[in-house]
């Protein structure tokens, strides 16, 4: 399984180099989240005002919603309001969801929706919707919390567009560009979600995917019988003659269970008929992202607490989904291949390891949409300075004492 991203940009490889200096990473981060971002905030803005009168240079001048397009009855919008609210999840102040500061709970409320658009203008490596106006649309570009941070609400022009004939819809978003190879858990959470709305299109509606797809991606369209429609795509300027715009359900930090269920209705019963996996195992991650510098031997220590080691580069996709639905005890480590646990039943007992500086709680969202018997560890690594962290073995063994194990 595949979990292959962007590479770091300069300042995050100098991020990382730093914290050996604490001192200088904490001034570094300071500096970024503050003077650094407060510049490019600016300089956006001032070319916001500056190009607003020309329509092929400079950013988008302002927005638009078509959820209260369609709210209001717009006569010149064609779609539909699927869902106006998915309600809260129910945290406690101590929960993972809380400590990591992300504010995933305070999402809702989420409309999802779709519409019709003709001669549609999709821009920039998050291909989100312009209209001739200017204005950028609100929900291809997350919400009015993110929308400015979106690549299509910061460019200065634009390359010739690409005009393609007949039906389309897209996949394509911030969380998923085209100039990307997507990371495993946006791919199951940002990206497959919006498929939901497939059958309300025409029958001969093609699908704009990023360029740069892994096998596990191709996969994962192939079993449900799209892998043909699909049109790999590097453009950032396109023309579409009829677009089938499908938004996004939810972000993988926030509570979405109708982005989960439609994962779940779509995928459990591609699970691989033949294969058979452990009941109770460790899930093993292959990638370099946030990994541990002892892993070999946590995981050496898991095997001789009786938990069989599965590496997630030895699965398939639709072996993934048998291993995980038929699960009764699973532990693993924060990371995208923990996106998983969306195929498991409801009371497996799951046990997630998470280093203190790696802080992140969309698996506990994932659990209370599902009812499983859930419960977070967080390990202690020694501080910010750590570039590949060190979990201390007797922290895995309390971690499992606690558990029940």
């Amino acid at each position: 399984m595949s979990h292959s991203i962007k590479p770091l940009n300069l300042l995050d490889r100098f991020g990382f180099a730093s914290r050996r200096w604490p001192v200088v990473n904490r001034f570094f981060h300071f500096s970024r989240r503050t003077v650094w971002a407060a510049f490019v905030e600016g300089f956006w803005e001032f070319a916001r005002v500056l190009c607003k009168d020309f329509p092929h240079w400079g950013p988008p001048r302002r927005t638009f919603s078509l959820y209260h397009a369609l709210r209001w009855g717009d006569p010149e919008i064609r779609g539909q309001i699927i869902l106006e609210d998915q309600g809260a999840p129910s945290v406690r102040p101590d929960s993972l969801v809380v400590q990591c500061g992300l504010h995933q709970h305070l999402e809702q409320p989420w409309p999802i929706l779709r519409s019709e658009h003709s001669n549609a203008r999709l821009v920039s490596t998050s291909l989100a919707l312009l209209n001739d106006k200017k204005e950028l649309c609100l929900e291809s570009a997350y919400g009015p919390q993110r929308w400015r941070s979106d690549p299509a609400a910061r460019f200065l022009s634009l390359p010739p567009p690409v005009y393609l004939t007949g039906n389309w819809t897209s996949l394509v978003s911030n969380w998923v560009p085209t100039d990307g190879t997507p990371i495993y858990g946006h791919w199951l959470h940002d990206a497959l979600p919006r498929l939901a709305s497939l059958d309300h299109f025409p029958k001969d509606t093609g699908i704009l995917v990023p360029k740069w797809l892994k096998p596990i991606h191709w996969e994962t369209l192939e079993l449900i019988g799209l892998k043909e429609r699909c049109r790999p795509t590097a453009e950032t300027h396109l023309i579409l003659e009829k677009y089938y715009f499908s938004s996004p359900t939810s972000m993988i930090d926030c509570y979405n269970p109708y982005g989960v269920q439609a994962m779940r209705k779509t995928f459990l019963d591609k699970a691989d008929p033949y294969y058979s996996g452990p009941k109770k195992f460790f899930f093993a991650r292959s990638g370099k992202r946030r990994s541990l510098e002892n892993i070999d031997a946590i995981t050496a220590l898991l095997a001789s607490e009786g938990w069989a080691v599965v590496r997630d580069m030895d699965l398939n996709f639709s072996q993934t989904i048998k291993l995980f639905s038929q699960a009764t005890d699973i532990c693993g480590f924060l990371g995208s291949n923990m996106s998983n646990v969306i195929f498991c039943s409801a009371g497996c007992r799951v046990l997630h390891w998470v280093p203190d500086i790696f802080l992140d709680g969309w698996v506990d969202l994932i659990a209370e949409i599902l009812g499983l018997n859930y419960r977070t560890v967080i390990l202690n690594c020694g501080g910010p300075q750590n570039h590949a962290p060190v979990v201390d073995p007797a922290e895995i063994l309390e971690g499992l004492k606690s558990a029940g194990y």
